[in-house]
């Protein structure tokens, strides 16, 4: 055992990214078996284009919690004790609730899932509640035609930026948090604010470089929620790395890529990867989300796309309409059926972190970045498997993995190198044609919707959702 103990080590060594002990909780899967770095054998697949589009803060339960045939709740557990019926989710929540690092380990309380009222605003309850068919029907309507998942885990317990990290590099560079000297008027050299690399004044916090012992120490903390503990062993850094990400990988390969984000957004996690930001690539591969539907009608999908929507329809608590969200994801989703590359397009829409909404299913414990709750999954594609919910435990990184595998990409850490394939959620030997398995929504109208809209965020930049940083 000593031996086995010895050789897993070595290999987690070699993989590069977290290099933390990894345990589960009772009841719960262990880290899937870990796998050499080299390049991955490429399976052939119809699949051609990749479209990984990131929402915001939500949970499973919060949207497919009364899904049929999904693993789902229909009642939450308190801190003090208590189990309270969710209530029906509202399409506008005028108050954020906390989503931080510590709050994820104190909802989670060691998988106990019963700290969800802990977190800031949590004990209004408002986290605890779900979406009835009528509340997301496009969103349920995807999930009654392609592949809905159950055990999509974020990457770690929290929040936006160093989850957004993960869907680009699988780790965060063992950050912790988002910036909290968000340098909003410092200079900087392109006039942008919150702009990372570019903004001096922005820091974060993030873990030390930890050893076995450090690391068995957060580990234990992390189960008994003891976030003094976790904080002690952090240390604060300016929030530019230069780890390798999945449009190294793409571009190594001569695979086409595009980044859909605002530049200032807190959310573009390349602004954070210094020899992505001060490189040729950065006024050629990025676009903003205004021109995402019109790149696709104009037969300019790259190989694989990220797309990260404007922040008053992203669908983050505090304020945005859940249904002008889902609209503007219908509105994209059917651009790309209508195009020439339906046929050869996988797309897989997540949201990046739990939000404090409640959800009741304990995640593995990889390391110590995590993993944090489940949020929502839908794989949608002409070879998605129809009306199919998907039980394989996922996370942020299991798309790179998928990318990695069709396209026989090498893996860049730990996390996406176990991270399942992602090619159960698939049928390529299914007898309907991809026109068939089309899908065209209408927007709907949206009642209720909140007082700044994603117009207004156009007209004036990140400052309009100033109060939605995080």
């Amino acid at each position: 055992m000593a031996l086995a103990c010895a050789l897993l080590a070595l290999v987690a060594c070699s993989l590069g990214g977290p290099r933390d002990d990894a345990a589960s909780r009772p009841g719960q899967p262990g880290p899937p078996s870990t796998a050499t770095r080299g390049s991955t054998e490429r399976v052939r697949t119809p699949i051609k284009h990749v479209v990984y589009i990131i929402k915001e803060n939500r949970t499973f339960d919060n949207y497919f919690a009364r899904y049929p045939g999904a693993d789902g709740a229909r009642t939450g557990l308190t801190s003090d004790g208590r189990r309270v019926e969710l209530s029906v989710a509202t399409d506008v929540l005028l108050g954020d609730l906390g989503h931080e690092f510590l709050d994820g380990v104190n909802a989670i309380n060691g998988g106990r899932m019963d700290g969800f009222d802990t977190v800031l605003n949590g004990d209004s309850l408002a986290g605890y509640s779900s979406f009835t068919r009528e509340g997301i029907p496009a969103y349920w309507a995807y999930a009654d035609n392609f592949v809905l998942g159950d055990r999509m885990f974020s990457s770690m317990y929290g929040p936006t930026f160093p989850e957004h990290l993960y869907t680009v590099g699988a780790q965060a560079a063992r950050v912790t948090g988002n910036k909290h000297d968000r340098g909003l008027y410092a200079p900087n050299i392109n006039g942008l604010e919150g702009a990372y690399c570019s903004d001096p004044g922005e820091a974060v916090y993030r873990f030390r470089r930890l050893d076995r012992d450090e690391r068995r120490t957060v580990m234990r903390a992390e189960e008994r929620a003891d976030g003094a503990t976790i904080k002690d062993h952090w240390e604060e850094v300016k929030p530019c790395f230069d780890f390798k990400v999945m449009p190294d990988l793409l571009n190594e390969a001569g695979l086409s890529w595009r980044y859909y984000a605002h530049y200032g957004d807190w959310r573009n996690a390349l602004h954070a990867i210094r020899h992505i930001r001060y490189s040729r690539y950065w006024k050629t591969n990025f676009r903003t989300p205004n021109h995402i539907i019109d790149d696709v009608r104009k037969g300019k999908l790259a190989r694989v796309t990220w797309a990260v929507p404007p922040i008053g329809l992203n669908e983050h608590p505090g304020g945005p309409s859940v249904c002008m969200g889902e609209n503007w994801t219908v509105e994209y989703i059917n651009a790309i059926m209508r195009s020439r590359f339906w046929k050869s397009t996988a797309i897989f829409l997540t949201w990046d972190d739990f939000g404090g909404f409640y959800d009741h299913v304990p995640p593995p414990h990889y390391d110590v970045m995590g993993l944090g709750p489940r949020v929502p999954l839908l794989v949608i594609s002409p070879w998605a498997k129809k009306g199919y919910v998907d039980h394989t435990t996922y996370e942020l990184s299991s798309p790179l993995k998928f990318i990695e595998t069709i396209f026989g990409l090498p893996s860049l850490t730990r996390r996406d190198a176990q991270s399942d394939d992602m090619l159960g959620a698939f049928d390529f030997e299914q007898s309907a044609t991809p026109r068939q398995r089309r899908l065209l929504l209408e927007p709907r109208e949206c009642d209720g919707l909140p007082a700044r809209s994603a117009a207004q965020y156009e007209k004036h930049g990140n400052k309009a959702f100033a109060f939605l940083g995080d």
